[in-house]
């Protein structure tokens, strides 16, 4: 990031060493980012993702117990599901008196996108939006909007927030437990550097040959 937002990654980063240096927080930095990253107008400033697959890499580091990873996890999950709530309750409060006030009429195009995802796919988008950065506080927030009922919302926005934040934080861990497995096979940072430099050579030279085999042949 750069600019007016370059203190976003500095804080990020802040969190992260944070946590590096007192795990036994790291249950309420995956509260705030989570709940950063799923309230409407903080999530576009909040690399919450990141965050949490990083606190996944971290748990995995240092061998947290799997009831620590579990605390990691739920706290991850509450702060998505009041992240959402309290969206879907300002939607539902204000109408759509909320586009218009800041940081809300900022992202004006972010939020006619969630409108048109939620009319067509209803409940749906709030499961599914969960796992799409563009809406995931726009839709519970579009949600309240549109007088959505209460139950059916919380229910998809309880089980998103669950399957996402642990999807998250174990795609940390499992990704560290394949990187350092690649580091014993392989016999360090020169072979594991020569392997995903042939693989990206063979992806690039595959989208080459495919492209040319649906390249009509001049005559």
């Amino acid at each position: 990031m750069h600019g007016s937002f370059g203190w976003i990654a500095e804080a990020a980063q802040g969190l992260l060493a944070f946590a590096k240096a007192h795990p036994q927080w790291a249950f309420a930095i995956a509260f705030v980012v989570s709940f950063g990253e799923s309230f409407a107008g903080l999530s576009f400033l909040i690399p919450g993702t990141t965050i949490l697959i990083a606190l996944g890499v971290l748990l995995r580091v240092i061998d947290a117990e799997l009831w620590g990873f579990f605390i990691v996890w739920l706290a991850a999950a509450v702060g998505a599901v009041l992240g959402d709530w309290i969206s879907y309750w300002i939607g539902l409060r204000y109408k759509e008196h909320v586009l218009s006030t800041w940081p809300i009429s900022r992202y004006r195009a972010q939020m006619d996108g969630a409108l048109t995802f939620f009319d067509r796919w209803g409940v749906w988008a709030i499961f599914i939006g969960r796992f799409l950065g563009p809406f995931r506080a726009t839709v519970p927030l579009v949600a309240g909007i549109s007088q959505m009922r209460f139950w059916p919302f919380q229910i998809a926005n309880v089980t998103s927030a669950l399957i996402w934040s642990a999807a998250l934080l174990f795609l940390g861990a499992a990704g560290w437990t394949a990187v350092r497995s690649a580091w014993h096979w392989l016999g360090g940072w020169p072979s594991l550097t020569l392997l995903v430099v042939l693989i990206a050579l063979a992806f690039a030279f595959g989208g080459r040959l495919h492209a040319g085999w649906r390249t009509p042949s001049s005559k």
